[in-house]
Parts: structure tokens; C-alpha cells; sequence
């Protein structure tokens, strides 16, 4: 007669709630920035929280000691006595762990948020130690905190993991019912979510942002749970297939010895974790170079005819020429020669670009990339200080110097505005090593001066911040500048000369294409038209170079993977080598068990491999839509870029497959050598 097993209802719901409770845990921690900037503003939101998280931790503790009270009173060596004590002991622990944690936090927000902003649990702990209790040595607290979110971690993983091993203690036929209604809520949820809730969020709002992590969240369950109704199906149609594919089939699906299961449990998730790293680092050196790419070809025209060291003369019919091309969208001259900018606190090398303000937004993104000041302010450096100087914003002493400005320019005669310094722009970086806004002036030095007795004298002008860009990359930022085309010809002795010519095509892939067909049309032996994979090929060669290396390095995780499998089809013809002796006895060849077991192979592959594509499909979508937050000042990008190639994922699959196709063959080989005399003789 069998032993009772404990597990009643009031464990099913403890295991039920610890599941809840640690999946609270986490989005607490995750959203506790905006709960502690939300107490800010309502000062009643702590105690409302406190009071919400008092109640699930007493709840989670009752529970535990009813469990404990039921499952202690069992007799030893009954069924899941020992899984359900331990249970509830660490719910119990976690409950009082995450008392302690969170009691911290929403005391720290208490009394911390009118010390510190930003609202983060490290401003608010050294708000808590530093500002609000300055006369009070609190420097164990942070420890404390630390200490317990750490504990809580380990108990919540355990909470799961003994939650899930109770789980298989319940009765089929309850387990059964159970994911029935449990499936049937989801599927509501998840029409629900797919008709109310969006998949982005929309930038900068936070309720948009909790739906669509919701929604991808159920949206996630709802294929996990419809894959997993689909494998029984699956497989029964997959024996229907053939002889051999039925026999494969019916072994995977027949009930093993706890190891072998267990061991193939763990080469499926082995085969799905390793494709899902992989797919996943190759998606965001994807991202990587997407955004590498768009900024370049932002700040750089997909085509440039120039000169090898010389500049162009009678450049306007070539320019005539390019534009009037089939398939090209803009062009524009540029002038380009390297300079020293000077301000009055310090100095940096700059690579001075003469522009055309009124074609240059045809070809690059210069325009929209300015954060500060304006494009016109080339043509007109005049206007630069009409709102260079915000009166409304600025200092006496700024207003004094704007109206002094103002003055020199607008009450002179006009033959003395001739004398109005001209604009130059300048990038972020560079503007910030020489602390620059619109409306300072700088000096520039160029190499291009008179000779003088003693050799070559460098010209110097003064010029008058026009405007400031952010193009998104330090080196383009650090060393770009620009003025208009005029006064750079003027001021570096190349009157009527140009550098180039910059050209923009419809198609930024066909740019190659484009430039062998531009070269074709000028015809100009001593000219040279280069496309931008042909200026950049250095930088986004060592990009493949690096992306090749991360596959093969990571690759190797998949083929670890592919040993799981082959330890696991190892045991698992030992363990069916008696059915494997009377396949024999039938006639079945060698070569058909060597199939079956392949076939055996494949499957596994297959689903750790679907598994782990699914798994890094959902990552990446999340990083790609709700964004990992980076620190610009020091990555110069705000959040992780990523891009899902579909061409990666069905190479990452393949590659799955046929490692786990190849770890299949020595097992195979060995069930194949089996005799039917060695196979049955004990039976």
C-alpha cells in the first residue's frame, strides 16, 4: 500500500504564491527607480507600498508554517515529506529576508528624498547614510542591504526550484485540470493583451512601456505553453512518417530511468542556451554595425570624386555632371585641409571642411545632427548672436556682452560689417575640450600662410561659433569642423578650388555600382570616385574579422552542447539495447538502427535548437524595442544597439543541427554493432 503523499492544497498554493512572490521580487528591483521617484511626489505611496509588502510577506510566512505543520507531522520516509519541509522552511527565510530588504529601501525613500534626487537605491543609501542621519554612524546599512538582496537571490532560486520539484508530487489527473484552466486564462490573456496593450513603446512614456513589457512577457508564456501542447501532436504525426521515424519517436517519448531523463532534459537546454548566447552576442555586433554604418554614412557621402593630392579646378560641370547621373540624390563641393583651434582656454587639431550650406543637407545629415545653432548661420554669421545670448536666461555680464556684440555689428556703418566674424561649427567634443557655445570666438591657425623669412608663416583668422552637432561618434565630434565654402577658399589661398565632391545615391548598397559607373561616365584618368565601403573597408573589415571570431568562440558552446547529446544517445543505447537486439532479431539492418538513432539526434537538436532561437528571438526583440539602458559619456551611445538578421538565425540553426547531427554518429555506429544473441540472452 502506498504512503499518502503530503502535498494537499495549502502546499499547492504556497507553491503557487512563492513562484508569484519571487517573480514580484523581480520587478520590484527592476522598477525601483520609479517607485522611489513616484514616493517623491506622493508622500503617501510609501506607506501604501509598505503596507502591500508587509501583507504578501505575512502571507508568504502563514503559509509556510501551515505547510510545515502538516508536512512535519508525516511520518519519515513518506513521499515528499523531506521537499515539502524544505519548502517551507525557505519560504519562511525568503519572507523575512525580503522584509528586511525592502524595509531598508522604503525607509531610505522616507527619509532620503528630500536630501537626494534621482531616486535610485544607491542615492538613496547614501542619502539614508550621509545626509538625512549625518550625526549617526550608519555605514552598515548599504552592507546590510547588500547582504540581504544577495540572500534573497539564493532563497528565491530555491523558493522556484523547490516549488517546481513539489509540483510533480500532485496527482496526474489534478495536473491535468490544473493546465487546462491555466491554459485557458492565458489565451484569454493573450487576446486581451494583443487587442489593448501595444508591442513598442512609445519613447518617453512609462505606462506605454509597462504594457509592452507585459504584453511580450504573456505573449512569450503563450508560445512556450503552445509549443509545449504541440510536441505530443508532433510527434505522433512524426511516427506516422515511417518505420524508422516511428521507432525514434516512441523512444523518445517512452518513460526512462531518472538519469537518462534528467540527462536528456539537460542536452536540450544545453543545445538551447548555447544557440541562444550565440544568436544573441551575433545580433547585437549586428547592432554594432548597423550603427556604426548609419552614423558614417551621416556624416560622409556614400560617394567621393577626388584627387589623389591635388585639388580640383573647373569643378562646376563635373559637379553638373554627377548630379544629372541616373540613380544619384544629391552632390556638393567640399574644401578640406587640417587646423589648429584656439580658444581662450585651450587649443585642439581640427579637420576643417568647407561646405555649401545650401546643398550639404542633399548629401549628409549634417542639419538635423546640430544641437545647437543653426545652418544658415554660415551664410549669415551676422544673425549668430541675434540668439547667441538668451537675455532671459543669461547673467548681467552676458547681457552686457551680447549688447555690446550687437552694437558693434548694427550701429557701425556698413562698410564696417564687413568685418563680422564668419561661422564655424564645430562637434560636441570639440566644443567641450575647448568650452565653446554659439556666439564665442575661436581663432584658427592654418597651415597655408605667406612665406617669411624664416620659412612658411601659418594664417590665422577669428571665427565665431555658428553651431554645435552631435554626430554620435567621438572621432567625428572631436576633430570635424565647418564654414562656409566661400570663406574657406578665401582663407586657405584655393580660390575657385575644391577638395571633391561629395555624392548621396538612392541606394546606399548599389553605392560600388554607382561609383565604377560614375568613373566610367567622367572618365578622368587622374580622378578617383570611391564608394564608402571602399573609404571604411579597414574599419568594417576588422568588424566581420571580430563578428567571424564570436561565432567560432561561441560555437564551441554549441559543440560542448552537441557531447551532451552524445552522452545522452550513449546511455540511451544502453539502456535500449534489448530493444535495439529484437529490432535485430526482425531483420532490420545496421544501417536502419544507425537511422533511427540519427533521427533520435536530429529531434533533439531541433528542439534545443527552436528553443534557444525562440528564447534569443524574445531577447533581442526586448533589447532591440524597450532598450538597454548605456551611459553616453562613456560608451557615446544611450542604449545596446541590436539588429535580428534572419539570415544569422537560420545559420545559427543549421549550425545547431548539424552539431547535433554529428554528435549522434558514434552512438549510432555503437547501436548498430549489437547483436540480438548478446542483447537477449539474459531475457
Amino acid at each position: 500500500m502506498s504512503r499518502p503523499r503530503p502535498l494537499g492544497f495549502w502546499t499547492a498554493v504556497l507553491c503557487g504564491f512563492g513562484v508569484l512572490h519571487a517573480a514580484a521580487v523581480i520587478v520590484f528591483g527592476a522598477t525601483s527607480t520609479v517607485w522611489f521617484q513616484a514616493s517623491i511626489e506622493d508622500d503617501l505611496l510609501w506607506v501604501r507600498l509598505a503596507i502591500a509588502w508587509t501583507t504578501m510577506q505575512l502571507t508568504l510566512a502563514l503559509l509556510s508554517a501551515a505547510v510545515f505543520q502538516r508536512a512535519a507531522g508525516l511520518p519519515r520516509g513518506t513521499r515528499g515529506r523531506a521537499r515539502t519541509v524544505g519548502l517551507a522552511i525557505t519560504a519562511a527565510l525568503h519572507a523575512v529576508i525580503t522584509t528586511a530588504s525592502a524595509g531598508i529601501l522604503l525607509w531610505a525613500a522616507r527619509v532620503s528624498v528630500g536630501h537626494v534626487l534621482g531616486g535610485t537605491v544607491a542615492s538613496l543609501l547614501f542619502g539614508l547614510t550621509h545626509l538625512a542621519y549625518s550625526d549617526l554612524d550608519l555605514a552598515w546599512v548599504p552592507t546590510l542591504y547588500h547582504t540581504a538582496t544577495t540572500l534573497q537571490a539564493i532563497s528565491a532560486a530555491l523558493v522556484v526550484i523547490l516549488s517546481m520539484s513539489c509540483w510533480f508530487l500532485v496527482p496526474p489527473e489534478r495536473r491535468q485540470r490544473f493546465w487546462w484552466g491555466f491554459d485557458a486564462v492565458l489565451v484569454l490573456a493573450f487576446v486581451a493583451v494583443t487587442v489593448l496593450f501595444p508591442l513598442s513603446p512609445s519613447s518617453g512614456d512609462d505606462v506605454s512601456l509597462v504594457r509592452a513589457v507585459i504584453r511580450v512577457s504573456i505573449t512569450t508564456l503563450f508560445a512556450i505553453r503552445l509549443a509545449l501542447r504541440l510536441v505530443g501532436p508532433l510527434l505522433s504525426a512524426f511516427e506516422r512518417i515511417g518505420f524508422r521515424s516511428m521507432v525514434a519517436a516512441r523512444h523518445l517519448r517512452a518513460k526512462k530511468t531518472g538519469f537518462l531523463a534528467a540527462s536528456g532534459t539537460l542536452s536540450i537546454l544545453a543545445v538551447a542556451v548555447s544557440s541562444c548566447m550565440l544568436i544573441s552576442v551575433l545580433s547585437v555586433m549586428g547592432g554594432f554595425r548597423a550603427d556604426l554604418k548609419k552614423k558614417i554614412l551621416g556624416n560622409h557621402a556614400h560617394i567621393v570624386i577626388d584627387k589623389a593630392f591635388e585639388e580640383l579646378d573647373d569643378w562646376q560641370p563635373l559637379l553638373r555632371q554627377t548630379r544629372e547621373t541616373e540613380g544619384v540624390v544629391g552632390a556638393t563641393p567640399f574644401l578640406q585641409v587640417e587646423v589648429m583651434v584656439s580658444s581662450l582656454s585651450n587649443r585642439a587639431g581640427a579637420l576643417l571642411r568647407g561646405i555649401d550650406p545650401e546643398t550639404v543637407s542633399d548629401v549628409t545629415d549634417l542639419a538635423h545632427n546640430l544641437t545647437h545653432g543653426k545652418l544658415e548661420y554660415l551664410k549669415h554669421p551676422e544673425r549668430i548672436l541675434d540668439s547667441a545670448i538668451d537675455t532671459t536666461k543669461a547673467g548681467p555680464l552676458d547681457a552686457m556682452i551680447g549688447d555690446a556684440e550687437r552694437a558693434a555689428t548694427r550701429g557701425l556703418p556698413s562698410e564696417a560689417n564687413e568685418d563680422v566674424m564668419p561661422g564655424l561649427i564645430v562637434g560636441q567634443e570639440l566644443a567641450r575640450a575647448l568650452r565653446l557655445v554659439v556666439g564665442d570666438r575661436v581663432t584658427v591657425v592654418s597651415p597655408r600662410g605667406d612665406l617669411g623669412p624664416t620659412g612658411p608663416i601659418p594664417k590665422t583668422r577669428p571665427f565665431r561659433i555658428a553651431g554645435i552637432f552631435y554626430s554620435g561618434m567621438y572621432e567625428y565630434d572631436m576633430k570635424h569642423a565647418y564654414i562656409d565654402l566661400e570663406v574657406a577658399q578665401r582663407f586657405l589661398r584655393s580660390e575657385g578650388r575644391i577638395s571633391g565632391i561629395e555624392v548621396k545615391v538612392e541606394d546606399v548598397e548599389r553605392a560600388p555600382a554607382m561609383a565604377a559607373e560614375l568613373a566610367s561616365t567622367i572618365d578622368h584618368e587622374q580622378l578617383r570616385v570611391r564608394d564608402w565601403k571602399m573609404m571604411n573597408q579597414q574599419l568594417f573589415g576588422a568588424l566581420a574579422l571580430e563578428k567571424l571570431a564570436m561565432f567560432i568562440t561561441l560555437g564551441i558552446a554549441i559543440l560542448i552542447a552537441g557531447f551532451s547529446v552524445f552522452g545522452t544517445l550513449t546511455l540511451l543505447v544502453q539502456e535500449k539495447r534489448r530493444e535495439v537486439g529484437i529490432l535485430k532479431a526482425m531483420g532490420t539492418p545496421a544501417r536502419g538502427v544507425i537511422r533511427i538513432f540519427v533521427i533520435e539526434g536530429l529531434l533533439i537538436g531541433a528542439a534545443g535548437g527552436l528553443m534557444g532561437l525562440g528564447l534569443g528571438f524574445v531577447l533581442t526583440f526586448a533589447a532591440e524595442h524597450f532598450g538597454i539602458r548605456m551611459n553616453p559619456e562613456v560608451y557615446y551611445i544611450d542604449k545596446l544597439p541590436v539588429h535580428l538578421d534572419p539570415t544569422e538565425f537560420a545559420l545559427v540553426g543549421a549550425a545547431t543541427v548539424v552539431v547535433c547531427l554529428a554528435a549522434t554518429l558514434f552512438p549510432a555506429y555503437q547501436a548498430s554493432r549489437v547483436r540480438p544473441v548478446d542483447a537477449l540472452r539474459y531475457d
